[in-house]
């Protein structure tokens, strides 16, 4: 896994799910479809196929674009591509298969004309192959594989499976993975929030990260912040914090207006308060961000955001001296202990008095 650490410095206090055993089982449903291209581009250009916003540019040069529509003309087989189904939605979210499906949606759209190909064909645009050439790349077939979770009712074999396939470049990280999962208005949701100026004077970073490592941060708190008593329950993920996340993503796929409104409201409110009482990065106790320190105030703030003890800055002095909170806040912090524990304290130091 790619450490949130990359663009947004934070403490290494937590164990990677990489490193973690998984020992979840699911009942998959997977199945092959084999579409003709023609059929692969209408449902490209009707928006049936969706590519995640995130996903790696187009980076096929003309020469691997053209070779691969010829292999299509001399009915060679090409490997498979694989989608992801959501239940009741009826768009296919592409796990791996881009740069095929690109070329393909480019080479009918007339972006490129062949080369590096048999002669019959170089030179040549999707318009300009012969009647009988168009035809049969109509009519070639690519496999998709297509993949819909039964059990349990989650996305999280999507996540597995978008990190098993995704082995090459640059790697892509969880809040990416879920970026392609789940909805593009718990998506909006939360990319909104990242944008509150006390939120980002609290992580201290003045811009927003350019691979959603901030949006991450604001997923985990509100998740915390409405389950924390429940983190390490089977229901709620167990001890992983990226399971835990994931679920609560696909909470707020199903929230409605007037619930995402009261937690934006509840988020807001709580940045000022905190940003307020305890200044900028607050949560740079040892040098770079402390996760466990972010999540435990500011989670608490929201759940507290009415009743919140009038003296925030010296509560959060008694907690850095408390060694049980220093425990719970430098090792193994994804651990269900350590969170229960420093939530207990800070739930305990917050509270009005």
């Amino acid at each position: 896994m790619v450490s949130i650490a990359e663009e947004l410095p934070v403490e290494e206090t937590e164990t990677s799910d990489d490193d973690e055993p998984q020992n979840t089982r699911y009942d998959i449903m997977s199945y092959p479809a084999d579409y003709t291209l023609r059929v692969i581009y209408e449902k490209w250009q009707s928006g049936q196929i969706v590519i995640p916003d995130f996903q790696r540019n187009y980076v096929w040069n003309r020469t691997q674009a053209s070779q691969l529509i010829e292999s299509f003309l001399l009915e060679l087989p090409i490997p498979q591509i694989f989608l992801y189904r959501v239940r009741s939605n009826p768009e296919l979210t592409l796990i791996d298969g881009q740069q095929r499906l690109g070329t393909i949606a480019r080479f009918y759209d007339g972006e490129f004309a062949l080369r590096s190909v048999a002669a019959a064909w170089a030179g040549r645009k999707y318009e300009e192959l012969t009647e009988y050439d168009r035809g049969i790349l109509d009519d070639a077939t690519l496999r998709a594989i297509i993949i819909r979770q039964i059990h349990p009712d989650d996305h999280s074999s999507a996540h597995q499976i978008f990190r098993r396939l995704n082995t090459g470049g640059t790697r892509l990280n969880d809040m990416e993975i879920r970026r392609a999962i789940f909805g593009r208005g718990s998506n909006d949701f939360l990319v909104g929030l990242n944008d509150n100026q006390d939120w980002r004077d609290l992580i201290g970073m003045p811009k927003p990260a350019t691979r959603f490592r901030d949006v991450e941060l604001i997923l985990r708190t509100l998740a915390l912040a409405e389950n924390w008593r429940q983190y390490g329950e089977s229901d709620y993920g167990g001890q992983s914090m990226q399971n835990f996340m994931n679920r609560y993503m696909q909470v707020l796929d199903q929230a409605d207006g007037a619930r995402l409104e009261n937690l934006a409201e509840c988020f807001a409110r709580s940045c000022a308060v905190v940003h307020a009482e305890l200044g900028d990065k607050p949560f740079h106790l040892y040098g770079p961000l402390n996760l466990a320190v972010l999540d435990a105030i500011m989670a608490c703030a929201m759940e507290l955001v009415d009743s919140l003890n009038p003296d925030l800055s010296a509560a959060y002095a008694e907690l850095q001296s408390d060694p049980d909170f220093v425990a719970a806040v430098k090792q193994n912090t994804s651990h269900t202990r350590e969170v229960q524990q420093r939530f207990n304290l800070v739930h305990s130091k917050f509270g009005r008095q």
